[in-house]
């Protein structure tokens, strides 16, 4: 969910949204809950999507809606409603759209301990804090069930806004998980995991990084995440420090964006750019939902002609970005005029697909409902959703370079920057 990766922006919203909803309770949530709640939070559900959404196929969406009235009809299990609300949601194939409970957080949301994806048709272990559990493993089954299976059995639970960014955030929404299970890896071993027990290491405190590669020639900094400013001002630090570099290599690969990319991306941007097309189900894009108070219905406001126009950049020499599918949000906002104005050429895998304003919604009993109410699109029109930016050089990286500890992207990115 992610995409951003719901793990990350869940915890940003609980700390600082719900914090008074879950203050004011001094009663342990029931394991239940009530037919009449249940009702009543699916009509919510529904108008919510309804109103914000701006992709619905209306008939498509009143028989899911059906099924899922069906289901939470059934069972006053609370967990049984989150998992059907989060399918419903899921249903709309957005990576920004998902439910999310805090009381199912709290029970069933312990964390795996272990971020995995498929590379080159493997499933692979990205990043790890368990001991047993190395970055590069090759996951081949979950209790004994093939990890293909596994996930289009359980993906169903999973917001994405295609199948590539569903396997992405699949380890990544543990309450589809049981408390214990065990993985078998391509090597011969089996992992037992136990999400409430295992000693988890410690992950570093974000921080951006810069280096010379080839001093007073080739520059690198790593930018880890937009929130916040703390990442950007350490970049752009570094931008000043390295501001004869003839290439700039800026590594944005496994951001999840959370922020807004503009300072760092003024400081780089040396030519017009135009901004996204943007389509809304409310009364179109920024400018009309701030202004307008116009009916419901779907309406689009193209802003291609409005061109952004830099000022006093940091940094004017060759760029190259180094992204892949972990890049979303805000990490794509970032991105995007650098692919379609040409100032930078992008080397990796090809971005999320996944950004979006969006509705959020805080219910009293501790239930949080996010929806996407703007579709970006390209300056050109064409679709982002789903689809993300494209690398200028398109590089893989295989189970065996994470084992090796080899960075193919990097190594391209810096014969590209030698040969020229």
């Amino acid at each position: 969910m992610r995409k951003t990766l719901v793990g990350v922006l869940v915890g940003l919203v609980v700390a600082g949204t719900i914090g008074l909803h879950l203050a004011a309770q001094t009663t342990p949530t029931p394991a239940t809950i009530s037919l009449q709640e249940r009702v009543l939070m699916a009509s919510r559900i529904y108008r919510v999507i309804s109103t914000y959404f701006p992709e619905i196929s209306q008939e498509k969406f009143d028989g899911e809606y059906a099924e899922y009235l069906s289901r939470i009809l059934r069972s006053e299990d609370r967990r049984e409603f989150d998992l059907a609300s989060m399918e419903f949601v899921a249903n709309l194939h957005d990576g920004h759209s998902w439910f999310y409970d805090n009381w199912l957080e709290q029970n069933y949301g312990q964390p795996i301990g272990f971020i995995a994806y498929p590379l080159d048709g493997r499933w692979t272990v990205i990043r790890s804090r368990l001991a047993a559990v190395h970055v590069g493993d090759v996951i081949t089954a979950v209790d004994g069930v093939p990890i293909p299976q596994y996930f289009e059995r359980n993906r169903r639970y999973v917001s994405a806004s295609s199948h590539r960014d569903a396997g992405l955030s699949f380890f990544d929404t543990p309450a589809i998980f049981p408390q214990q299970f065990k993985i078998t890896l391509a090597d011969g071993r089996a992992v037992a995991i136990d999400r409430k027990n295992d000693k988890k290491a410690e992950e570093p405190p974000a921080k951006t990084e810069g280096r010379w590669l080839t001093p007073s020639v080739v520059a690198y900094i790593k930018l880890p995440v937009f929130h916040g400013i703390e990442t950007q001002a350490q970049a752009i630090d570094f931008l000043k420090q390295f501001h004869d570099a003839k290439t700039l290599i800026l590594d944005i690969r496994g951001n999840p964006g959370l922020g807004d990319p503009k300072p760092l991306q003024q400081a780089l941007m040396t030519q017009p750019y135009q901004s996204w097309t943007e389509a809304s189900a409310m009364t179109g894009g920024v400018m009309l939902r701030n202004y307008s108070l116009g009916s419901t219905g779907h309406t689009e406001m193209t802003i291609t002609e409005a061109v952004v126009r830099p000022r006093e950049p940091v940094y004017t020499g060759r760029l190259i970005l180094l992204t892949d599918r972990q890049c979303s949000c805000a990490c794509e906002d970032f991105t995007m005029p650098f692919k379609t104005a040409k100032r930078a050429e992008l080397v990796g895998e090809t971005t999320a697909g996944t950004f979006s304003f969006t509705n959020f919604t805080a219910f009293d009993n501790g239930m949080l409902l996010n929806i996407a109410s703007v579709r970006h699109k390209f300056p050109d029109g064409s679709r982002f959703e789903g689809v993300g930016i494209r690398p200028d050089v398109a590089v893989a990286t295989t189970p065996e370079d994470l084992q090796a500890g080899r960075d193919p992207v990097l190594k391209k990115a810096m014969e590209m920057a030698n040969a020229k």
